[in-house]
Parts: C-alpha cells; sequence; structure tokens
C-alpha cells in the first residue's frame, strides 16, 4: 500500500515538473517575439496627419478674403481709470476685432470647410496660447482642434479672469490675480466663434474657433490662407468674421490639385 501511493506521488511530481519545464520554453519562445504598440502615432501638427502618399489627400486651397467699400475706422480702447493698464503701452492701443490690412484685405478671418469631412484627424499635442498681455487678448482670434491643449495666460502684473462662453461646451471662468499664471483647457466640441471675456476689463474680448478637422486656416496680414491636404471631392467653404458674418462657396477639387478660392465682404 506503501510503495502504491509513492509511486503514484512520484508520478504526480514528475508530471508537475515536466508542465513546469513545457511553460518555462514556451515563456522563451514568446520572449523572442517584440511587443506590438496599440498606440497611434500623434500628429505634431493640424496637417500632418493628412500629408501622406494617398493621391485623395494632396489637394490645396489657397486664396484670400478682401473688404470692399470703404474701410471702417478701427476704435482706440478708452482704458478709463484703469491707469495701470494704460501704463503698460506707450501708444494708444486700437481695438482688434476688425482689422483691414493696407491692401485691402481682413486679417484673422477663419476660413474652414463646413461641409462634413470623413476621418480619423489626430490633434495636435502642442499647446496653443491665448495671452492677456496689455490688457488685451493676445492673440485675438485663435483657431484649435478639438482635443489640442489651449493655454490662457496672465502676463500683467494685475487682477485678470478668462471667462469662456461656448453655445455647445462647458462654460468656464478662471481668476488669474497674478502675473505668470495659467489655465489650461481641451476642448471637446466644435464651435465657430467662441467668446473669451475678461470681466475685470470690460473691453477684452477674445475668440476661440475649436474645429474637428484641420482643414482650416487663419487669414494673415496679406488677408491670403492655405489650406493643405484636403480630400479630393466636392466640398463646402467657409469665411468667417465676427463682425462681418460668414460666406461659404461650393468647390469640387481632385487630388494634387490646387483650387484658387475668394472671398469679398462689404461694409456694414
Amino acid at each position: 500500500m506503501k510503495t502504491t501511493i509513492c509511486t503514484l506521488f512520484l508520478t504526480s511530481l514528475l508530471a508537475v515538473g515536466l508542465t513546469f519545464l513545457a511553460a518555462c520554453g514556451s515563456d522563451k519562445q514568446q520572449g523572442r517575439r517584440k511587443p506590438q504598440s496599440r498606440l497611434k502615432p500623434v500628429a505634431s501638427s493640424p496637417y500632418q496627419s493628412n500629408r501622406s502618399s494617398n493621391p485623395a489627400l494632396t489637394a490645396k486651397i489657397i486664396g484670400k478674403v478682401s473688404f470692399e467699400g470703404d474701410k471702417p475706422f478701427q476704435k482706440t480702447i478708452n482704458f478709463g481709470g484703469e491707469l495701470q493698464c494704460a501704463d503698460l503701452h506707450s501708444n494708444k492701443v486700437k481695438y482688434d476685432d476688425l482689422v483691414i490690412n493696407q491692401n485691402g484685405t481682413i486679417k484673422s478671418a477663419l476660413v474652414h470647410i463646413k461641409s462634413e469631412v470623413v476621418g480619423d484627424f489626430i490633434p495636435p499635442t502642442e499647446h496653443a496660447v491665448m495671452d492677456q498681455a496689455g490688457c488685451v487678448f493676445t492673440p485675438h482670434v485663435l483657431a484649435v482642434r478639438i482635443g489640442q491643449p489651449v493655454d490662457f495666460l496672465n502676463s500683467d502684473p494685475l487682477l485678470h479672469n478668462v471667462r469662456g462662453m461656448p453655445k455647445e461646451g462647458k462654460p468656464f471662468n478662471k481668476a488669474q490675480p497674478r502675473k505668470g499664471m495659467k489655465y489650461s483647457n481641451v476642448f471637446d466640441q466644435q464651435e465657430i466663434g467662441m467668446m473669451i471675456r475678461c470681466d475685470v476689463h470690460a473691453w477684452m474680448k477674445g475668440i476661440v474657433h475649436t474645429l474637428s478637422h484641420p482643414f482650416f486656416a487663419l487669414t494673415n496680414e496679406g488677408g491670403t490662407f492655405q489650406i493643405e491636404g484636403v480630400p479630393a471631392g466636392t466640398h463646402t467653404l467657409e469665411a468667417w468674421h465676427e463682425k462681418l458674418g460668414s460666406q461659404q462657396l461650393e468647390f469640387t477639387v481632385k487630388g494634387g490639385e490646387t483650387k484658387t478660392l475668394d472671398f469679398v465682404f462689404s461694409g456694414q
């Protein structure tokens, strides 16, 4: 009886040992395989995810946004009794909610594809910045991607706050009582023309656009824009300005083609 029990014990022990050795050998074989990451590559710029060998993503849109009629008068900001704000400037400061360039074009108009664009467009990781400097928002207009970090700064040695008033997303209001303070936000919904304000100084207003795709641009000091990597097909292009409203153009573009589209706004 004792012999039988010992035999069964040794047999079981041998089976366990063989199973352990087999598992170790299997682990060694698996260890030779390189692990595959499931993480997607991160685009370092709004357009990088579209710059590929795919001929359907190689079109380009260029153009300008012009103003027709008498050039509107650009008003001077009245700092009132806020001497600290006035002391931050050596010259008078103009409102920049409507800036007409010397060549008759419009600065800081948003131009974007308004129609639906299908695709998985990875937002950039680079932080966009809107500063409160000299008691004005700089830049006055900011265009970013949904999911892109945005830093709101206070570079002035006095109290500011930053209040965002989106129509669709969650509003926010953050006090910034000291120079060097920063509030970071990531917007999760598309919105054109979100108002940003400082309630401490009534004249301080800015605009933030948040877009779901990378096919947009702000016009520069020459009133021009350029949008790269546009998908081939028929789209609707919109030019939007906080004071002048919006206009739309429908266009069709082929892969590798450069399409020129211009907008003209008239006075109010």
